[in-house]
């Protein structure tokens, strides 16, 4: 007879280290260090760059101040130290995993497995986020700054979405006219099992961010691409962006690249990271939920290669799949989470750049106030690309989703409970986040 599995099940392949050997791990972290002095300056040339709300002689005289000294030590000392820096990094990339795992520390406890059918249902709450914490100078280019510190406030944020769930209980309001479903909210949703944030690319925000989730939450997937000179040929400075956390136990997780990308998503390393965790045990065979998280192509222009980009992701997460799935499994739920740059006419997730320093905007109660109404939806959501042609009533561009499937033939069915989209990031970056509750159940 089969014993029943390990509560909580050990990591298995996942090991903290993206590096084989400590000695990799050390030059990777050494060459980083090299490259940092670099890195800052350059972050501080593009944000004395970034345009500004009110241009004036002095603030202009400023950030030419700043522009000069930022080039000074460029030339003479974040140069000299980045080319050998550049070269150690790029010759350490093909040992690199494309993420890294953060641990949840000895004292974390997960949920109680989930053991039907003395448990028939239960529910799991999933959250997606586009927090366009990039590096500042970038970053001022949205409208927004100060990526560290956001992450910090994001981070406590997220963290009031950890208490028990007690939805319609305090800050809800119902769908806008003309959305198919969905209700908006202030709060961060109660109860929150997984969190997949996208544009997570400043490994200092990143880290801020995990060292908050990972003792609060669970295990944590972050600083995940694959980076340096890749086929194609493109050089890829820039990670995912991805970062996903559980508060179930993962057992496998992996990356892809896509191999396609244009303009300014050329230099980062979009693609999918999948995850396979462990949510409880059925008549001693494990339950499994399969996360896919990604961030496709962003300019508006390119339809084709997010079409492309889209049939890819779909194939890869049926491999992965089929990889980790054992021929025992019951499989709970397959979600997709991220911002798929897909617009459609349901209720628009993010918000116009020239209003993010407003005081409604910042303020999480008034902005979702102002959502529930179509002229407060067309002052703060951004409009159609390139000043195309608005549906009524007035929804903005909807690009952030979480879709989902159950196994056709296997014992457990999920049920979609309820769609929540949040302003509690309001100040914080220029997306909603969007939330969905599924029920999964053991059918009579």
């Amino acid at each position: 007879m089969q014993s029943p599995p390990d509560w909580p099940p050990e990591p298995g392949a996942l090991r903290p280290s993206p590096f084989p050997h400590p000695v990799l791990h050390a030059l990777h972290s050494l060459a980083r260090m090299l490259l940092f002095p670099a890195y800052w300056t350059l972050d501080q040339l593009l944000g004395c760059w970034a345009p500004v709300a009110h241009p004036s002689g002095l603030r202009w005289l400023s950030a030419a101040a700043r522009a000069g000294a930022a080039l000074l030590l460029l030339l003479l000392v974040g140069l000299p130290l980045a080319l050998p820096g550049l070269l150690l990094w790029q010759l350490l990339q093909p040992w690199r995993r494309p993420f890294c795992y953060q641990p949840p520390p000895q004292c974390w406890e997960p949920p109680a497995p989930w053991r039907p059918p003395a448990e028939p249902t239960r529910c799991f709450s999933f959250l997606s986020a586009n927090l366009c914490l990039l590096p500042d100078g970038l970053a001022r280019f949205s409208n927004l700054q100060h990526s560290q510190r956001r992450a910090d406030a994001v981070g406590s944020v997220l963290l009031t979405g950890l208490r028990p769930s007690h939805y319609g209980a305090t800050g809800c309001s119902p769908p806008p006219s003309g959305a198919p479903c969905g209700v908006l909210i202030a709060s961060v949703p109660a109860g929150l099992d997984f969190v997949c944030l996208q544009e997570v690319f400043d490994l200092r925000a990143a880290r801020r961010l995990v060292s908050c989730l990972a003792p609060n939450l669970g295990p944590v997937l972050y600083d995940v691409g694959t980076f340096g000179l890749q086929h194609g040929p493109h050089f890829k400075l820039l990670g995912s962006g991805l970062l996903l956390a559980s508060r179930y136990p993962l057992l496998r997780a992996i990356f892809r690249s896509f191999p396609n990308a244009r303009r300014e998503d050329a230099l980062a390393s979009k693609g999918l990271l999948s995850a396979q965790a462990q949510l409880g045990i059925l008549d001693g065979r494990r339950i499994v939920g399969f996360l896919h998280c990604t961030h496709l192509h962003a300019p508006s222009e390119d339809g084709p290669l997010r079409c492309q980009q889209l049939t890819l992701l779909l194939d890869w997460a049926e491999q992965f799949e089929a990889e980790s799935r054992q021929s025992e499994d019951a499989v709970a739920f397959s979600v997709l989470l991220g911002d798929l740059n897909f617009d459609n006419c349901s209720l628009g997730t993010i918000l116009s750049t020239s209003m993010l320093r407003h005081s409604v905007a910042c303020s999480p109660e008034m902005l979702r106030r102002a959502l529930e109404r179509e002229e407060g939806r067309h002052r703060y959501l951004a409009g159609p690309p390139h000043g195309g042609r608005g549906v009524k009533p007035w929804q903005g561009r909807r690009l952030d989703y979480i879709t989902y499937r159950g196994a056709p033939t296997g014992p457990l069915s999920p049920e979609m409970e309820q769609v929540t989209f949040s302003t509690a990031l309001a100040g914080l970056t220029d997306h909603l986040a969007v939330g969905l509750r599924l029920r999964v159940s053991m059918p009579s």
